[in-house]
């Protein structure tokens, strides 16, 4: 069977080594890439002395780093292929794993795809088996640290991952690349989101298997983290949830958002202390505010090219638990 062709993008920031061990697992891969993509998002290390080796890598050099979504469109925008594998830096993949996903792709040419993301450091425990969505927006990794024995595979997801996902390119067309207003965090949810309401799905590839280190690049930011989360939980809801939805999982949603402004809160204190905790959450407060005439704005657009009902959304939903 002949295979489509395949993009591969990587954004790095530093890490050299977790890079040189991604490409290393995309050499040895079955089913080859045609171009890999490793866009530098203004890293302090030599990121183009680090992939010399790789004569297939070409370098979309950021002289500043923009984050994660601005780093991964360059690298999108850079590609020529009707299939799009986005990376993260400390992702490696199993030998055959593009080549099942590309099966994969095959027999569902315009869904998204997840491969099965296991942890680096003990391959029998899940990272993620696709993403849900709880009806009150908060996005959640399926599977999340269980045993690979343990986990009953998920018959649908929500969405995939960011971190390891096939996309199509004419998913992408339709719907858009990531949004660079999140900056990091929850903005491939947003894109998943943005693809379901037009009618495209998401499937779980769970015999392509990628390994995942960590969140090596936060370096211990773990407020900044949970202020992206407690914004971009905001713009996640206001943007892609119908009115109806809205109006039915409001409690929901509300507790979900109190939620997120606990735990930073929690995490700003332990950096700033309480007073500087508390200055946190505001600035937070004052910039989503700030990005509500655009964030009203992108709904609109969204909502009108939306072709499901709000309940075959709300079907794609998982039931609210009490936030933790």
């Amino acid at each position: 069977m002949n295979l489509p062709a395949l993009s591969v993008v990587i954004p790095t920031l530093d890490h050299c080594d977790l890079l040189v061990r991604c490409l290393e697992s995309l050499n040895a891969q079955t089913h080859k890439a045609v171009e890999v993509i490793v866009v530098d998002d203004g890293s302090t290390e030599d990121i183009a002395r680090a992939v010399v080796a790789f004569t297939e890598v070409r370098v979309v050099r950021r002289e500043t780093n923009g984050g994660f979504c601005k780093a991964a469109n360059d690298g999108i925008r850079a590609t020529t292929c009707p299939y799009i594998l986005l990376l993260n830096n400390d992702m490696t993949l199993a030998a055959d794993c593009i080549e099942r996903m590309l099966n994969a792709a095959q027999a569902e040419p315009t869904a998204l795809h997840a491969p099965l993301v296991l942890l680096d450091s003990d391959r029998d425990r899940v990272w993620a088996a696709g993403d849900r969505v709880s009806q009150g927006g908060r996005p959640e990794a399926i599977g999340f640290r269980m045993s690979r024995e343990a986990l009953t595979l998920p018959e649908t997801i929500f969405g995939v991952s960011g971190g390891a996902a096939l996309y199509p390119r004419e998913v992408l067309e339709k719907v858009g690349l990531l949004d660079e207003t999140f900056v990091a965090y929850f903005e491939d949810v947003d894109l998943c989101m943005r693809a379901r309401l037009a009618g495209y799905s998401c499937a779980l590839v769970p015999d392509a298997c990628a390994y995942h280190v960590g969140s090596a690049s936060l370096g211990g930011k773990t407020w900044w983290r949970s202020q992206q989360c407690f914004r971009n939980h905001v713009l996640l809801v206001l943007k892609n949830f119908p009115v109806s939805t809205l109006s039915r999982h409001r409690e929901a949603i509300v507790r979900e958002n109190k939620h997120q402004a606990g735990m930073l809160l929690t995490s700003a204190r332990t950096e700033f202390g309480l007073i500087g905790a508390v200055i946190v959450l505001i600035d937070s407060i004052v910039r989503i505010v700030a990005t509500l005439p655009w964030a009203l704005r992108e709904r609109t657009r969204i909502q009108s090219m939306r072709v499901i009902s709000a309940e075959q959304f709300d079907a794609l939903l998982t039931p609210a638990r009490d936030p933790k």
